[in-house]
């Protein structure tokens, strides 16, 4: 069964978005990519896609936990690298909290930009 989501849910998952990447330093806008980034962001979703369920939330297995935890450490790499400023990012991203969903957000929010 398809579910068509209404213009009031988008309006509100990016609400939600917003509200979880306030703060989060500037980075590279996605128009500015290039191949490689491209790349990247979309094998950080596919990877993200593979170890969580339809609910979002990482299946319970030593090996999707572990698979998760790489993305998130990748994820963090990746968006250092794109930091406008990188010692601003490192700032922020140290003792992030929720950095979970903040990640997660920011791998869909970019693979949407690119064109997932």
């Amino acid at each position: 069964m398809t579910t068509t989501r209404t213009t009031v849910e988008k309006h509100d998952d990016e609400l939600d978005e917003e509200q979880l990447l306030k703060g989060i330093p500037a980075l590279l806008p996605p128009e500015q990519f290039r191949q490689k980034h491209r790349s990247r962001i979309l094998a950080m979703l596919s990877d993200l896609g593979d170890v969580t369920d339809d609910d979002g939330q990482v299946i319970q297995s030593p090996e999707a936990t572990k698979k998760f935890l790489a993305m998130l450490g990748d994820a963090d790499e990746f968006f250092e690298s794109i930091a406008a400023d990188r010692d601003g990012y490192v700032r922020w991203a140290t003792n992030l909290k929720n950095s979970e969903q903040i990640f997660a957000t920011l791998i869909a929010k970019y693979a949407r930009a690119v064109g997932e």
